[in-house]
């Protein structure tokens, strides 16, 4: 969590593309609904 708090970003884990596209799409969905500005994105490694 600090590392999100000084570098704006961390590592959430590593997963196959459907399963992060899922992971994404929940964490969003959760983080707007409990009013935290919290953006995820996945990336290729």
């Amino acid at each position: 969590m600090l590392e999100v708090h000084k570098h704006e970003r961390g590592l959430c884990g590593v997963y196959t593309h459907e399963i992060a596209e899922t992971k994404v799409m929940q964490v969003t969905r959760r983080a707007k609904e409990s009013g935290f500005p919290l953006k995820a994105t996945m990336e290729e490694e």
